[in-house]
């Protein structure tokens, strides 16, 4: 039996938790929880420990309920559950952006599976974010191909 969240589990513990919690309001914006999950730390657990700058580790990819494969994200330490902890116990923070953009073609991305705030995107809503949404520091510094003087 998989124990359930109690009540003090439902408090938003950072901005991404924030904007997932208001997720159901009519008034709710996706946008603001893709800005907010992409420009803040998210977490990834993994059975390999990051040993340098350079190493690469094999997060823990869970399938979804069609059996597809999903990223396993989370947007807090706390909310991985031992469950998972079992098979990846390195818990290992990134920026979401850079989840986005090493992320696989075929590969879809779950934030917070079995948790209270969370959702489900994929591969093709990956693809879109890579699309639609870019580093402030990536823009073309002249977006409508205007010439000089």
């Amino acid at each position: 039996m998989t124990e359930q969240p109690g009540p003090a589990d439902t408090t938003p513990l950072n901005d991404l938790e924030e904007k997932l919690a208001q997720g159901d309001r009519p008034d709710a914006n996706p946008v603001d929880v893709i800005l907010s999950f992409l420009n803040n730390e998210v977490y990834i657990i993994s059975s390999d420990a990051l040993e340098g700058d350079d190493s690469e580790v094999e997060p823990l990819v869970l399938g979804n309920a069609e059996g597809q494969p999903v990223l396993a994200v989370f947007s807090h330490p706390s909310r991985v559950d031992q469950e998972y902890l079992d098979a990846a116990p390195n818990v290992l923070g990134t920026q979401g952006a850079a989840i986005i953009a090493n992320i696989g073609d075929e590969l879809g991305m779950v934030i917070n599976p079995g948790a209270a705030y969370g959702f489900e995107i994929n591969p093709e809503g990956i693809a879109n974010i890579k699309r639609d949404f870019k580093r402030a520091d990536d823009v073309d510094a002249n977006p409508a191909g205007l010439e000089g003087e």
